[in-house]
């Protein structure tokens, strides 16, 4: 197993965006979750802590650092799932996050992680319905400022 991005996923994540259109945080999350293939959902796996430190770094943002905890915790316990379209999704922005393929690159001040944030919302919003589900299964209460 490997814990880099396949080789389509990580062509599609390094276009900053199509020269057709500006980029729409719906529509490449979902080209991108196509993408994702059941190698690169075990890779991520391997990643977690990665992510998981990346996200421990976010000073800027408390809402983003949480938000990016909700996803790796349901993508962490999400496994035996399969390649849901949600996992996918889920995935994706992870990637995003954590590998660098950013449209904003992390180190600008103040609106380095714009970009991210975008993707998080996004997904967020896609898969409300997954995630609330997933922490009523677990007899959770989800989170109330998402």
């Amino acid at each position: 197993m490997k814990s880099t991005p396949s080789l389509p996923l990580s062509r599609y994540l390094s276009q900053k965006s199509r020269p057709d259109r500006p980029p729409n945080p719906t529509t490449y999350i979902k080209e991108g979750a196509v993408l994702v293939s059941p190698e690169d959902l075990a890779g991520l796996r391997k990643l977690l802590p990665e992510v998981s430190a990346k996200a421990a770094r976010i000073t800027d943002s408390e809402r983003l650092r949480r938000r990016i905890d909700l996803l790796t915790l349901f993508f962490r316990e999400s496994q035996s799932q399969g390649g849901t379209t949600e996992r996918q999704e889920i995935a994706f922005v992870l990637f995003y996050f954590l590998k660098g393929y950013d449209i904003i690159p992390d180190s600008i001040p103040k609106i380095g992680l714009l970009d991210d944030a975008l993707l998080v919302e996004t997904a967020l919003h896609r898969n409300q319905e997954a995630l609330r589900s997933h922490w009523a299964a677990r007899q959770r209460v989800f989170p109330s400022d998402y």
